[in-house]
């Protein structure tokens, strides 16, 4: 408990414009933790000129802010630590520092991971593959935020006299089942949501849909989903478009793509079912539609009136579930339901720009963690420097 967390902070690149206010402010949160905690230890390095430390530390790109305590450490890229805002003659870069850092004091301190449990026992993806459709990359992802990644497999629970999610699960995860899950199992799973236990479920098109999500007014519609715009070369990767949710934000104004593969399409029921509020993740762009079989041209889908359904398409929704909806009890519940779970596999979780990011922001939401507690220092005033548009594309 007594262990010291080591900040270090690398300059941003000489010569440039932002160099200074980069530098200005880093140097001020030093500062401060240093101000604010005697267990907590500072320094800034020159990037440039210091290049024995950068590669100790594997630091390969300015501003680049280390934290670490005992075995653990948290990477901060310069994304993190600073964000454009606005456009034109509005553009400004915001220092977002003393919360990134604040949130990486936060998971290195705690005294122990909260549980995420991963179904298995139905073909559902594993955590303990390491497989290109394994879990194994999530569940590195996980421990670095501060989660454990267990599987949970209802028949050869033999601790509990009575099958169970366990009391210490944070979260369920249902990927991709390729067999029914058993009617048994669907109760203990709902059951588990009754208590306000979150649960994200990820199907595959054609793959078996579980009975629950009739429950919770969701459906799986035949075909899959496609678009215009693509992953080159991949005709099965449509290109995500953001909707407005937690889950999304900092991937949405970070312009950074999700890569899925081979979606089944995901519509909520019209109407909504009462106390159930779902909200659209992600969907694609004017030009996707949900194809049922048609001809490729060139290799690509096309959209055939008559036989596909009309886009766009949605991807991933997330259910709000209040106690009025007779589904949970005294605690409101989360649900994400998405159209892929080839999203959170090793073999797109490092290849996807935003994917490691999409898991992550997943499980927090669910769990109700969107934002990290402050640990150390204070909040400090929020810092920007004026960009013109030249600056803005360096």
């Amino acid at each position: 408990a007594g262990e010291t967390v080591t900040v270090t902070a690398f300059t941003a690149q000489a010569g440039k414009k932002e160099a200074y206010f980069k530098d200005r402010a880093l140097g001020d949160l030093l500062d401060e933790l240093d101000y604010a905690s005697q267990k907590v230890e500072v320094r800034m390095v020159d990037f440039d000129r210091d290049r024995l430390t950068a590669e100790k530390l594997g630091v390969t790109e300015y501003s680049t802010v280390v934290v670490q305590r005992g075995q653990g450490r948290v990477d901060l890229k310069d994304r993190e630590m600073f964000k454009r805002i606005g456009k034109g003659t509005d553009r400004q870069l915001e220092f977002k520092g003393e919360g990134a850092v604040n949130r990486a004091l936060a998971q290195l301190m705690a005294d122990h991971k909260r549980v995420v449990y991963a179904l298995v026992g139905h073909g559902e993806l594993d955590p303990e593959s390491h497989d290109p459709g394994g879990l194994s990359e999530m569940v590195g992802a996980l421990d670095q935020d501060d989660y454990e990644l267990k599987r949970l497999d209802f028949v050869r629970q033999r601790d509990m006299p009575v099958p169970r999610v366990p009391d210490d699960a944070s979260a369920l995860l249902v990927l991709r089942p390729k067999v029914q899950i058993p009617a048994l199992e669907e109760d203990l799973i709902l059951a588990y949501l009754a208590t306000g236990g979150p649960i994200a479920i990820a199907v595959d098109p054609d793959s078996p849909v579980p009975s629950l999500l009739g429950r919770l007014g969701v459906a799986i519609p035949s075909g899959r989903v496609l678009d215009k715009l693509l992953v080159f070369p991949y005709p099965d990767r449509p290109v995500p478009r953001y909707k407005s949710h937690p889950i999304t934000k900092d991937l949405s104004d970070d312009s950074l793509v999700t890569v899925v593969s081979g979606v089944a399409p995901v519509q909520s029921a019209v109407p909504p079912i009462e106390g159930v509020r779902a909200t659209t993740v992600l969907e694609t762009s004017r030009d996707g539609w949900i194809d049922r079989g048609g001809e490729l041209v060139n290799g690509q889908g096309v959209y055939e009136p008559g036989l596909d359904g009309e886009g766009p398409a949605t991807m991933a929704i997330a259910l709000d579930i209040s106690p009025a909806s007779g589904i949970v009890k005294k605690r409101a519940g989360r649900v994400l339901v998405v159209g892929d779970a080839d999203v959170f596999t090793n073999s797109l979780l490092q290849e996807g720009p935003g994917n490691a990011s999409f898991a992550l922001n997943s499980v927090r939401w669910l769990v109700g963690d969107e934002g990290r507690i402050s640990v150390v220092g204070r909040p400090a005033a929020v810092r920007r420097l004026a960009l013109t548009a030249e600056d803005g594309e360096q």
